[in-house]
């Protein structure tokens, strides 16, 4: 059984790494062709044409390849340096409004995408969309197939519709592939909305950083996921928001899981089930940890992305 585990898994690795290739030279020569129709000067084009490359190369099957627990500890110094300047770059645009760090990222998406549409380029931002919606479907389907091999944590009623469904509340690995390739869109997406917006004139200085580039980076270099939760520690009496990142980790040879990186932990001490929701935390023994998370509501408008 675990020869055909790793037979299944070289498979899928030496398929993903041909269509990549192909895939990629066809999302740029889609890029260019719509960008060439624009009205966007060469440097403008070659810049946005730099962007798509960027997103089009982040290595999906390395994202969710299982890693040892050990291999996951020597990533925690990178991942840390790379999540205090994420939290930073966010940190500034908490407000009355926007309260939370979550909340805060809607806002210089929102600025974009109100210059976009000023300045009527609504049509191309839509054109150069479809390729994100496209990579999140690849990275959808790298998902499922690592969660054919990982350990799931199944629903209790067996709804077939159960990603989004109102019938069911429960978590499911279903629903948390879902969740990870929504989200994967809403980063590329607004990565690459604001990198259209700085090649018009009336975008504003102030936000000339795309805020959305340390998360792109958190994505290159493995994490397959971002979120900001409230981690909540019973032990220490603490609740405090914090940047969340999943990582595939191979615990103990066999068990295929989540290993759970929050900002500043030197290592993982954390992990889950795919399908287990954040409230169902298990420590690196096998135990259930003391620590869990509370997602951030999506009460604010300006912060649903």
């Amino acid at each position: 059984m675990f020869k055909k585990s790793i037979m299944l898994e070289s498979c899928i690795c030496s398929f993903h790494k041909l269509a990549s290739l192909e895939l990629q030279q066809l999302l740029m020569e889609h890029a260019n062709m719509i960008l060439e129709k624009s009205r966007l000067s060469y440097d403008s084009v070659k810049s946005i044409m730099t962007s798509v490359r960027r997103l089009s190369s982040i290595n999906i099957e390395n994202i969710f390849a299982y890693r040892s627990h050990s291999d996951i500890n020597d990533m925690c110094a990178r991942l840390n340096s790379l999540k205090k300047e994420s939290t930073a770059a966010f940190r500034l645009f908490i407000s009355n409004s926007t309260k939370t760090l979550c909340h805060s990222m809607g806002n210089p998406l929102k600025v974009a995408e109100d210059i976009i549409e000023l300045e009527e380029e609504n049509d191309l931002l839509n054109s150069l969309l479809k390729i994100v919606t496209f990579l999140s479907n690849k990275y959808a389907t790298a998902a499922s197939i690592a969660a054919l091999i990982g350990d799931c944590q199944y629903p209790e009623t067996s709804f077939v519709f159960d990603e989004q469904g109102s019938m069911s509340s429960h978590s499911s690995y279903r629903k948390e592939i879902a969740h990870m390739a929504r989200y994967y869109r809403l980063h590329l997406g607004s990565f690459l909305a604001i990198e259209l917006a700085k090649e018009l004139k009336s975008f504003p200085s102030i936000y000339k950083d795309n805020r959305f580039e340390s998360i792109i980076e958190l994505y290159e270099s493995g994490c397959a996921d971002y979120i900001f939760n409230f981690v909540v520690d019973n032990i220490n009496n603490t609740r405090e928001e914090k940047l969340v990142t999943p990582l595939l980790m191979n615990l103990d040879g066999n068990k295929k899981v989540l290993a759970i990186h929050i900002y500043g932990d030197e290592k993982i001490r954390l992990w889950k089930r795919w399908g287990d929701g954040y409230d169902a935390l298990y420590d690196i023994n096998g135990n259930r940890s003391g620590i869990y998370m509370e997602a951030t509501p999506f009460f604010n408008s300006v912060a649903i992305i």
